[in-house]
């Protein structure tokens, strides 16, 4: 029902209250509330966009979704009504049930179209698309301060995950050999230039001002040359450990160099002695604060003061240089024990599959790595990478065969066991296998962490080219703002 004259119905109430107490005294009189607050707000059912099966088995492309459970917060001081949780994509606010408490009188609102207040009932069905002011009329003829009450719809498929691209250039040109590395708000990327001289350059990811605007953006800037860095650098080795960047580099001797990335100085130092040298650098364990290398044909570990041998060298029967990936995971029973999982390309061979290594760390700090068996086998994707993204190892790259560039994630949940192509939500877009062949084969890749603030909640995927453009991904719901 709309009622132009809605006030003057308070009005009216407030006049009764007045002849009432006009009688004599033997008449009891009453007072009414002044109080015009809306003290609870709900929804009800409402219709959402997703595939589902009515009731005669056909797909339906539409469903309906309780919604009487998320929470609206009430801020009586400015007088708002909004709920913190968005209701998920595709859900239709034009057409909604609402259930509201107030204190005693009438509620009014204004639809939308509409110059005037009509007065509201449980069963109205009110359009949300714009924020709606609804306010208590009270008995005793206040009228109250209305409400702004403002519905929240994601707008992003929340487990999708979204790209972007940034046509940045390297400054020392195209790389080849790439390895790319997080730290300390930047992405390093370890690489060789045409005339095989290796360089390390980086970009800022996290904080980054922009003149003119309040909030920093996650974008990137430019690429920056880092200098003074050692020749024949193994570009491949490079990887992030205690708070910095651990690579090799030499011709025949490989010695152990730390990247520091605590300042914007970059500062390169040797680690260790000269007589110290190395044949591959598998990774780091920020947990039992361990790093990971091949010495003199064994496997050993490294506690920032001292070498320690694990046992044989599992990595011997790699063909080829190719970069290691790794991950750690503390056991769910016991802390104290960590798995960290290393993967690598064995060959060029369409019918190989991707080596997968494992070293435990025990309570007594005695592990040794071991060549993993996988019951169901990552393909030998060429250029791979494994990344640890939102709880789970994911493996992508080039192709063999029938298996195009970057055509697909694959998917482990058990630490390297079983590996499944992904299917739905997480993908490249199509122009990626293209991007690949059109910059040789050439890449690199890095995650950053989850960082909780206001301006920058971390999750990207940061994939770099060859010329150093860089495409930026992240799931959608990983860049949502808290609840709470």
């Amino acid at each position: 029902m709309k009622i132009k004259f809605l006030p003057l119905i308070a009005v009216l109430f407030a006049a009764t209250s007045i002849m009432t107490s006009c009688l004599d005294n033997d008449v009891e009189q009453i007072t009414y509330t002044s109080e015009t607050s809306i003290t609870g707000f709900s929804l009800g059912t409402l219709n959402i966009d997703r595939i589902g099966k009515d009731k005669n088995g056909l797909d339906s492309p539409v469903d309906t979704l309780d919604c009487s459970n998320y929470p609206f917060t009430i801020d009586q001081i400015n007088r708002t009504i909004t709920n913190k949780d968005s209701l998920p994509v595709g859900t239709h606010i034009d057409k909604v049930i609402t259930s509201i408490t107030y204190d005693a009188g009438m509620l009014g609102y204004t639809p939308k179209g509409s110059d005037h207040d009509t007065i509201w009932t449980s069963t109205d069905s009110i359009d949300f698309t714009d924020p709606v002011e609804f306010k208590v009329y009270a008995y005793s003829g206040v009228e109250g301060k209305p409400y702004k009450v403002t519905i929240n719809v994601h707008k992003q498929e929340p487990d999708t995950i979204s790209w972007k691209k940034f046509d940045n250039s390297f400054s020392a040109g195209s790389l080849s050999e790439q390895k790319a590395v997080y730290a300390n708000g930047k992405v390093y990327v370890f690489g060789k230039k045409n005339d095989e001289t290796t360089c390390i350059e980086y970009t800022k990811v996290i904080n980054v001002s922009v003149p003119g605007e309040e909030k920093p953006k996650d974008n990137p800037t430019s690429w920056t040359s880092v200098p003074n860095v050692p020749t024949n650098i193994d570009t491949y080795s490079a990887t992030a450990w205690a708070g910095n960047i651990y690579f090799l580099a030499g011709t025949n001797s490989k010695q152990l160099y730390k990247l520091d990335v605590t300042t914007d100085n970059n500062e390169i130092s040797l680690v260790g002695l000269n007589t110290d040298t190395f044949e591959k650098l598998i990774g780091g364990n920020d947990v039992k604060n361990e790093l990971y290398a091949v010495k003199e044909n064994k496997s050993c570990k490294f506690n920032g003061t001292t070498w320690e041998e694990t046992g044989a060298n599992p990595f011997s029967n790699l063909q080829g240089n190719y970069p290691i990936f790794t991950n750690t995971i503390q056991a769910s029973y016991n802390s104290k024990i960590t798995t960290t999982i290393a993967l690598c390309n064995s060959s060029k061979a369409a019918n190989d599959t991707v080596l997968v290594f494992s070293y435990m760390s025990n309570e007594a700090n005695k592990g040794e790595w071991v060549s993993r068996a996988q019951n169901l086998p990552l393909p030998n994707l060429e250029n791979v990478t494994m990344i640890y993204y939102d709880g789970k190892l994911y493996a992508f790259g080039g192709g063999y065969g029938e298996i195009k560039p970057f055509s697909q994630f694959y998917c482990s949940t058990d630490n390297g066991l079983c590996w499944r192509p992904v299917t739905e939500c997480m993908a490249f877009p199509a122009e990626f296998s293209e991007l690949y062949t059109a910059h040789n084969k050439n890449y690199s890749c890095a995650v950053t962490p989850k960082l909780e603030n206001e301006t920058y909640r971390g999750n990207f995927i940061w994939i770099v080219w060859e010329d150093g453009s860089i495409c930026r991904g992240r799931i959608n719901r990983l860049g949502f703002t808290p609840k709470w």
